[in-house]
């Protein structure tokens, strides 16, 4: 009788260590689980900024994916063109490069753009939408009628010093101002557009085209600069070498934090003795 009662105690103790071994066991599994859910919302809340070339750049943002000045084919002997391999996964929509939402064009040069491929790019993407320049859209309807690719064109016009231009675009919120080309007044008449696209309350990007580093420009502005501070900026490299330059992306503009573009191929000695980041290599990635 004795033995009898010792082996169902030890029988009890040992399902009950069993039990417990099971629920730490799930309890370690749901852990691991919450772990990578919450690693997951990170990763979507994080934002990424992939370099092309010239200004060419690809933005992520959560379920957002924003192309700034893809495609052009005159790098003047000067600058860096998009390479092959990137131009063709995005004529191919092969990731990074799938689910592109829009197209963000800062004005219509050569170095920056091409009707032609847009045409091209918009007939194989029926889901993306283009934003730019009234130039910019006149050249691109020069190239088709088709309806399909035209109402898919969402054209900025305005003046220097006019009101922003304020749309929300698949979910994105857009803010335009036209600010003067380099060298003006030399080309005042082109229609160089500085873009903020803001993804949420906190996480927004300006790309600024080639636009002109005098600090009149955008002193009229300052509401729209005031409103919200820029998590990050792509200013053309000039602004990185000049103390008006920096001055106009901190104290005016307020961009936390910024990556030059436009950058020769001979990286200029003044951009690198200025210990600014700046993009030189396609393919280089900086996250937000």
């Amino acid at each position: 009788m004795g033995n009898y009662i010792v082996k169902r105690v030890l029988s009890a103790v040992l399902f009950s260590v069993v039990m417990l071994c099971a629920l730490l066991s799930l309890s370690q599994v749901k852990a691991h689980q919450t772990h990578e859910n919450t690693h997951q919302v990170n990763e979507d809340k994080q934002g990424s900024a992939h370099y092309l070339g010239n200004e060419a750049l690809l933005v992520i943002h959560g379920e957002h994916k924003v192309l700034f000045d893809p495609f052009f084919h005159n790098d003047f002997g000067f600058y860096q063109k998009v390479p092959e391999h990137l131009r063709e996964k995005m004529f191919k929509g092969i990731a990074p490069f799938n689910d592109i939402d829009v197209i963000v064009i800062s004005h219509a040069h050569e170095d920056h753009f091409s009707a032609e491929d847009i045409v091209t790019y918009l007939n194989q993407f029926p889901q993306v939408t283009l934003v730019g320049p009234s130039q910019a859209i006149a050249q691109i309807q020069a190239h088709t009628d088709n309806a399909s690719v035209t109402n898919r064109l969402l054209g900025v016009s305005m003046s220097f010093g006019d009101a922003p231009w304020q749309k929300t675009v698949k979910g994105i919120q857009f803010d335009a101002v036209r600010i003067p080309h380099a060298g003006w007044p030399r080309r005042a008449d082109v229609e160089n557009m500085v873009f903020r696209l803001a993804f949420d309350d906190t996480n927004s990007v300006i790309h600024m085209g080639d636009a002109d580093p005098l600090t009149s420009h955008y002193v009229p502005y300052n509401a729209l600069w005031d409103a919200s501070k820029t998590k990050l900026g792509f200013p053309p490299y000039w602004f990185l070498t000049s103390a008006e330059g920096r001055y106009i992306l901190n104290d005016i503009m307020h961009i936390e934090e910024t990556v030059g573009v436009h950058v020769p191929l001979n990286i200029p000695a003044l951009l690198e003795q200025s210990g600014k980041a700046f993009f030189n290599q396609p393919g280089s990635i900086k996250t937000f």
